[in-house]
């Protein structure tokens, strides 16, 4: 095997931490970060014909992600779309866009952005921005009150040189299971100040190509709430990304690398290519693998040979190093479909392992299947989400150590192996700045879990049934948001959830109303 040389590594660290400072929306160059409540309005806008748009709004590869902000500006003037669903998810992205413009994009003067704390431009292209923000979420319950992992204060600061970008956010608040990795701010509690996203980025002057180092998350495929091999939901991951554009042929091609475990040397390789046919057609592919090295191994690195062969490739430059080569390969591929102005449709399936020429071991599958819609009452806008999600028994794991998890969570869909969850989501926007929200959910798990991978050799089951007493959990929320500007988004919401047969206990059950209130305040 190559040994990757971890010399050109340790320095382009450095010079991200140097570099970067804090920030929270920055240069036009910056990424939209994965998770941004500003997503949903872009899944919105994909529901009607791009032409609609006038060449304002460009929504390529939204199925692979993060984007960046100059990705989505055209160069028209501001468009207006009258009394459509649209208008109100365009006024929204005017607000964020308006903040960071390329200089083709001549920002909407009837949607001004939330000023910075501090910003400064030099001329040609370097600027410095500081930005400050209180954000996260407050759930209580009848047991406790806790805020969400990440929720606290945010610095957030970019500096652009040219092309280059270096981005920081740190953060002062609460992270799950902060005592166990790092000193506490205030004694006996999980608060400690971290980054999850600090990067240096890349883009070359045509925007054809581009590159990300750093710490941040991805979300690969068209899901709404997760997707099947890299979401999300998944922890920050350390990782190297280029990417590529060949806009007259509406393709874009990904290939990131990730460390997931220095000490122990766990690696993860994925690649990706979306395609978009036709206006309302999205079609995507993505290959990962899961390998262990002292470091970035050269061949899975360069992303364009198939992780299949990669492999091959390394056994055959070293004969006897077959068990210490030995990857874990998950393949997928999904779809995005514009039946009708509207409503769309999307799927996804992944495979972790398929075996089609023995019945010894079984088959270790995940698929995913949605429909989003949007329609007029009036002046006022719904909108609505529908996802069913299948992981089976033993997807993500791995008997030999090379399991699709990081931080103890799956790197894809957050319920992991053994999981079956039905959600449905629904809002009323009577304005840009007013929103009634409505979700319910119910997810079903079986006993299995990450830490329990098929051993081939012993006692086949069927990775199609659950494994058994089946926990289910049924939860409604409804929700009233206010987002009067760019940077002011509060949302208070109450609800209820069960839980069946909890900790796979049967007959056990436990039920709670519970209150959540998310904060976004950035100046």
């Amino acid at each position: 095997m190559l040994n990757p040389r971890r010399s050109w590594l340790v320095p382009g660290v450095a010079l991200a931490l140097a570099l970067g400072a804090g920030s929270l929306r920055a240069s036009a160059l910056e990424d939209l970060p994965v998770g941004d409540p500003i997503e949903a309005e872009l899944r919105v806008l994909d529901l009607y014909p791009s032409s609609a748009l006038a060449e304002r709004i460009r929504l390529a590869h939204l199925g692979t992600r993060p984007l960046t902000r100059s990705a989505l500006q055209g160069s028209a003037a501001p468009v207006t779309l009258g009394a459509a669903p649209a208008s109100i998810a365009l006024a929204r992205l005017e607000r964020v866009l308006g903040r960071d413009p390329v200089e083709s994009f001549v920002p909407n003067e009837s949607f001004l952005p939330t000023p910075r704390l501090f910003s400064h431009v030099e001329p040609p292209a370097q600027r410095l921005e500081v930005s400050v923000a209180l954000e996260g979420a407050l759930v209580a319950d009848r047991d406790r009150t806790e805020a969400k992992s990440g929720s606290g204060a945010h610095l957030r600061a970019a500096l652009q040189l040219d092309r280059l970008l270096a981005f920081t956010n740190i953060v002062l608040g609460r992270f799950d299971n902060a005592r166990a990795f790092a000193d506490p701010v205030v004694a006996n509690t999980d608060v400690t100040m971290l980054t999850e996203e600090t990067y240096l980025a890349y883009a070359s002057g045509s925007g054809a190509w581009g590159a990300h180092f750093g710490r941040s998350r991805w979300h690969w495929g068209p899901g709404d709430e997760g997707s099947l091999i890299l979401s999300e939901t998944s922890a920050p991951l350390t990782a190297l990304e280029f990417h590529a554009d060949l806009p007259s042929l509406r393709l874009h091609a990904s290939a990131l690398s990730a460390t997931l475990a220095r000490s122990a040397g766990e690696q993860l390789a994925a690649h990706r290519l979306e395609w978009q046919p036709f206006d309302a057609l999205r079609l995507g592919a993505t290959e990962a693998a899961r390998y262990q090295s002292d470091g970035w191994s050269p061949l899975y690195v360069v992303g364009l040979i198939p992780y299949v062969l990669v492999q091959r490739l390394e056994n055959q430059d070293e004969l006897n190093g077959s068990g210490t080569l030995h990857n874990n390969i998950m393949l997928g591929g999904d779809a995005s479909w514009r039946v009708a102005d509207g409503t769309r449709i999307y799927g996804e399936i992944a495979v972790d392992d398929l075996h089609a020429r023995t019945s010894d071991n079984p088959d270790k599958i995940a698929w995913q299947v949605g429909w989003d819609g949007a329609g007029m009452i009036g002046p006022s806008r719904l909108t609505w989400n529908g996802e069913y999600t299948r992981v089976w028994r033993y997807v993500y794991t791995s008997y030999f150590g090379r399991a699709f998890e990081a931080q103890g969570m799956p790197l894809g869909f957050p319920t992991g192996p053994d999981s079956r969850r039905v959600r449905v989501r629904g809002t009323w926007d009577p304005s840009v700045a007013w929103q009634l929200f409505a979700r319910a959910a119910q997810t079903d798990r079986g006993e299995n879990s990450l830490d329990e991978p098929y051993v081939p050799g012993t006692l086949r089951s069927s990775g199609a049934d659950f494994e058994g007493v089946v926990e289910r959990t049924r939860e409604a929320d409804l929700g009233l948001r206010w987002w009067p500007a760019g940077g002011v988004d509060v949302a208070l919401s109450g609800g209820w959830s069960r839980i069946e047969n909890r900790d796979h206990i049967a007959g056990a059950t436990r039920q709670s109303p519970r209150a959540t209130l998310e904060i976004r305040l950035v100046r």
